[in-house]
């Protein structure tokens, strides 16, 4: 089930608070304070999605927008095309992205390309048709790369992990703000990390990064982990289970 935000005040004081001590010590301070809701979310069973509030103070007087890089754990994303072949659709080429994010959204005070011209996009990798993603693998004839890129962005976008339009960033106050992210049932575990911009007159003028982790819990836990550390293992077990469930499935509809 999804987790329980905070209560705005309090999230307000916090960060309130969090502003004030830096103004007492600035040297020691970076310049946009920032912080979740929570710091860690659990995958179980009963794990239907979560939302998460991020929320941030800017130091001194506010002018400019706010723009927001959301980005999970990277990970290999292999995109296959199929051809049909004598009425049968099999495999014809594939694409391997090694680096591609499990999870991309962005936040923004105001429209994207009012906020920074296309190559400050480009270089702060803000967009999804910015993401920097490094590829490997045969390319049918008559293809190009950039076609397994869409195919991968656009099922990423369908299964709730990467988002097209930006979500909104709401100011509280003067210096004060908040976005909230949703996360699908089907979010990667990993650590996420954030990374805020403060923006003026379309330059970057301060930067903020804060980060939290999601993880699976419980018995889930135990077979993502076996799964990855013992794979060899894990396989074994795996045909085991089906044999014993064939067999038991057998008996009873023998004695039935």
């Amino acid at each position: 089930m999804k987790r329980n935000l905070p209560s705005v005040r309090h999230i307000a004081g916090a960060t309130l608070l969090i502003g004030l001590s830096c103004v007492t010590v600035p040297l020691h301070c970076e310049p946009i304070a920032l912080d979740f809701s929570q710091h860690e979310i659990g995958i179980d069973s009963s794990f239907t999605g979560a939302q998460v509030l991020l929320f941030g103070a800017i130091q001194g007087r506010r002018d400019g927008d706010i723009m927001i890089v959301l980005r999970g754990p990277n990970y290999p994303t292999v995109v296959r095309r199929k051809a049909r072949t004598a009425g049968i659709w099999l495999n014809r080429s594939e694409v391997v992205f090694v680096v591609a994010p499990g999870y991309y959204a962005i936040g923004a005070s105001s429209p994207v390309d009012e906020i920074l011209d296309t190559r400050q996009r480009e270089v702060n990798q803000i967009g999804l048709n910015n993401i920097k993603l490094m590829s490997e693998g045969a390319v049918a004839r008559g293809g190009s790369s950039a076609q397994y890129q869409s195919a991968l962005l656009r099922h990423k976008v369908e299964q709730g992990l990467y988002f097209d339009e930006p979500i909104p960033i709401e100011f509280i106050g003067a210096n004060l703000f908040r976005a909230r992210f949703n996360f699908p049932s089907t979010v990667p575990p990993g650590a996420y990390k954030a990374t805020v911009h403060h923006i003026e007159d379309g330059e970057v003028v301060a930067t903020g990064t804060t980060s939290l982790r999601i993880r699976k819990i419980g018995l889930e836990a135990r077979i993502y982990q076996t799964a990855h550390d013992s794979p060899w293992l894990y396989g074994i077990l795996a045909v085991v289970l089906a044999l014993m469930a064939g067999w038991l499935a057998s008996a009873i509809f023998r004695r039935s």
